[in-house]
């Protein structure tokens, strides 16, 4: 994961800044709402562990200037953001929370102070909807809007506030990880499909006016390759597709050039390739 980030990465682009989440055992949450900012300040999302910073990740952060530290010291310690300050010579902020909810909205807050306001506002659920937030994350970071996180029910005052800013609130996901409530209270437009596959096709049927051309395909269970692509795919205008060996891939029909983020099976991407021309 640490590789394909750096590979991501170098894929990206001119950038001056970068984001660093930690995405040791699967801990996504963090990430969860960085790809607005990513988008923001055209920066790549890199993974580090909480008290190193893998080689790969250091490579690539070698022609920036500033590094956004995405969680609190429990996710990425004092001792990496006191070292990138003084030995790196970064200038580094650390946004963060008591949890993901709260690192969502001061991550959301960044967003608002860097741009003025939110032209939209994308809502997933924080604890069973990473794959949602996954699937809006290259949306989220070509427009350069927020990603808030629910536990499904309830939203705080700050996120409801944020949301209440803008006429263009969208839940992500089922009725299982966002509530009717919940979405009609904000006046939300829900997108979902019965599954993480067929709401991620939504999500494209949605936000991508145009056909696109382009797809940049990630597993639809090892999620972190999806992170740390959402700011590429956002660059390129290109939809994240979440697939396996039995997703739906129809949405892949008329595409001409498929971009395969981490280890997917080359039975899938065959199949995704024969998709492009039915």
């Amino acid at each position: 994961r640490y590789a394909t980030a750096s590979g991501i990465a170098g894929e990206y682009g001119l950038y001056d800044s970068v984001i660093l989440v930690n995405a040791d055992k699967n801990k996504l949450a963090d990430g969860l709402s960085a790809s607005g900012l990513a988008g923001v300040i055209n920066a790549p999302i890199l993974l580090v562990h909480r008290d190193s910073i893998p080689n790969e990740t250091q490579l690539r952060m070698e022609i920036a200037k500033r590094v956004y530290i995405i969680g609190s010291d429990n996710s990425i310690s004092s001792d990496i953001e006191n070292k990138l300050r003084s030995q790196g010579g970064f200038s580094v902020k650390r946004i963060g929370g008591q949890n993901r909810y709260e690192t969502s909205n001061n991550v959301a807050n960044e967003i608002l102070n860097i741009k003025g306001s939110v032209g939209k506002v994308f809502i997933a659920n924080g604890s069973k909807g990473e794959a949602d937030a996954m699937s809006i994350s290259a949306v989220a970071a070509r427009d350069g809007e927020p990603i808030l996180l629910t536990n499904g029910t309830s939203i705080s005052e700050t996120s409801r506030s944020i949301a209440e800013s803008t006429k263009n609130v969208y839940a992500i996901g089922g009725v299982d990880s966002i509530s009717s409530r919940l979405v009609g209270s904000l006046g939300a437009t829900r997108v979902s499909g019965t599954s993480r596959y067929l709401t991620n096709s939504q999500v494209i049927r949605t936000f991508y006016r145009e056909t696109p051309f382009k797809y940049i395909l990630s597993d639809g269970y090892k999620l972190v390759d999806a992170l740390t692509g959402g700011p590429l795919a956002g660059r390129n205008n290109a939809p994240i597709v979440l697939v396996s060996e039995r997703s739906d891939k129809s949405v892949l029909r008329g595409a001409t050039s498929l971009v395969s983020l981490g280890g997917i099976s080359q039975s899938v991407l065959t199949k995704c390739a024969a998709e492009t021309n039915r």
